[in-house]
C-alpha cells in the first residue's frame, strides 16, 4: 500500500512538472541611430509593441537599442520592425537574435 503511495504521489508530480515547462521566447535586440530624447524611445517603443506577436518591447535611449520580446512561439518579424523604426525617423543598425525561455 505505501509503495502504491508513493508511485502515485511521483506520478502526480511528474505529470504537474511537464504542465510547468518553460517555454522559448524569441528576443531581437537591434541598434538605433537617431535617438535623442525619451519622446523618441516612447514612439518607437509604442510602435513595436502593436505588431502582433510581441510581447514586450524595451527600448533604450542611453544604450541607443530596442529589445523585441516575441510571445512562445512566435517569430520577429525583423524587415517589418526595421520599415517601422524608419518610418519613425530613425536609422536600424545591427540586429541580433536569441532565445530565452519564458
Amino acid at each position: 500500500m505505501r509503495i502504491r503511495m508513493i508511485v502515485i504521489t511521483l506520478a502526480g508530480m511528474l505529470l504537474m512538472s511537464g504542465s510547468a515547462m518553460a517555454e522559448t521566447q524569441e528576443v531581437l535586440e537591434i541598434d538605433i541611430d537617431g535617438m535623442t530624447c525619451t519622446f523618441c524611445a516612447y514612439g518607437i517603443e509604442k510602435n513595436l509593441g502593436e505588431l502582433d506577436g510581441v510581447e514586450n518591447v524595451d527600448v533604450s535611449l542611453e544604450l541607443k537599442k530596442a529589445r523585441v520580446t516575441m510571445k512562445a512561439g512566435e517569430s520577429a518579424n525583423e524587415k517589418l520592425i526595421r520599415e517601422i523604426i524608419l518610418d519613425g525617423g530613425f536609422t536600424p543598425k545591427e540586429s541580433s537574435r536569441h532565445s530565452k525561455e519564458s
